[in-house]
């Protein structure tokens, strides 16, 4: 038991606590109406707390996960959780309703916390295309969008790295770099070649510098490069990735369960930022949800490849279900 001394008396610690807590005066007010000093108040305050005179109490509302958030970052050494809703039990695309609900969150993380002077990563991807779709014009100065990897897919597609980037750098009024190359190439000596251009070489260049980057977390159950009717990589590539323990992959970089990148010979082809570039960027943010991500979304965390992870609730429970880190 806490031991009430003759300055801390009880009586005091009440006064104090009424004022503060139901009559809303600040704590510069009660110390200038009490004659005590300010940290005196604070202390007092304090002690309210340690007796069980004041409890407080923080109301979630429904549908919020704040402390399964909270759990997960500390689990995972994670600067933010933000876990999102998502009933898709009725739902006739319940993929695209995820998605579509993560690429809100996304934009509006991206909205909160896009400061003058960044330089933001964009990777590709659906859901990346959900995040622009989701996010209004925000004014910004200095700003500096940089595509992170060479065009994959049809060029016309919307979740093309190069239309997802030209897109966020018009919403943020920002500066921009594209890869105008593509991100894979169809032997190792045309990347060779490709790479010795000295405009791709500025582009990489600015890696570096990038703050913040958002990726999309792969899955090889759903990645459009590993269907056979892709023609993307070259078959014995493909397989390769296909029968290697690779279960996700972060802007095409393939790794495994615990978060290590897995040699397919894929890396002699890709053409762009390598994993190791990802890891040493200030702020990775992974946006993935859904039971195909699973175990993507895990090696993800595994590696440490991750700042901030954007789920939904069902993947966040079973994650913090997880036994050890």
């Amino acid at each position: 038991m806490i031991k009430i001394n003759e300055v801390d008396s009880v009586r005091l610690i009440h006064k104090v606590s009424s004022l503060y807590y139901n009559k809303g005066f600040s704590q510069q007010e009660i110390s200038d109406r009490l004659q005590v000093s300010r940290p005196k108040v604070s202390r007092l305050l304090k002690r309210a707390r340690e007796l069980g005179i004041v409890q407080i109490i923080v109301n979630i509302p429904d549908k919020h996960y704040v402390d399964l958030e909270i759990n997960l970052e500390k689990k995972f050494d994670l600067k933010e959780v933000i876990i999102v809703e998502t009933d898709v039990s009725a739902s006739t695309n319940p993929d695209y309703d995820i998605k579509s609900s993560l690429g809100f969150a996304a934009a509006k993380y991206l909205e909160r916390t896009v400061t003058d002077g960044d330089v933001i990563g964009m990777s590709w991807g659906s859901t990346l295309k959900a995040m622009i779709e989701n996010l209004p014009h925000i004014s910004t100065n200095d700003v500096h969008v940089v595509q992170t990897l060479g065009g994959v897919g049809s060029a016309e597609s919307k979740d093309h790295a190069m239309d997802i980037s030209r897109r966020l750098s018009s919403l943020l009024d920002a500066r921009l770099t594209l890869l105008q190359i593509p991100g894979i190439a169809s032997s190792p000596e045309v990347k060779k070649a490709l790479l010795s251009d000295h405009r791709l070489q500025e582009s990489f260049e600015l890696f570096p510098r990038i703050k913040t980057v958002f990726v999309g977390i792969g899955a090889l159950k759903t990645n459009p490069i590993l269907k056979i009717e892709s023609r993307e990589i070259p078959e014995e590539v493909r397989m390769n990735i296909l029968n290697s323990s690779a279960v996700g992959d972060i802007g095409l970089n393939f790794y495994d369960i615990n978060g290590n990148e897995v040699d397919t010979g894929f890396k002699d082809l890709f053409i762009g930022m390598s994993l190791k570039d990802y890891l040493n960027v200030d702020n990775v943010v992974g946006i993935a949800g859904g039971p195909p991500k699973y175990e993507a979304i895990l090696g993800a965390l595994a590696g440490g490849g991750l700042d901030v992870l954007i789920t939904d609730h069902v993947t966040a429970k079973k994650l913090s279900a997880e036994r050890g880190k």
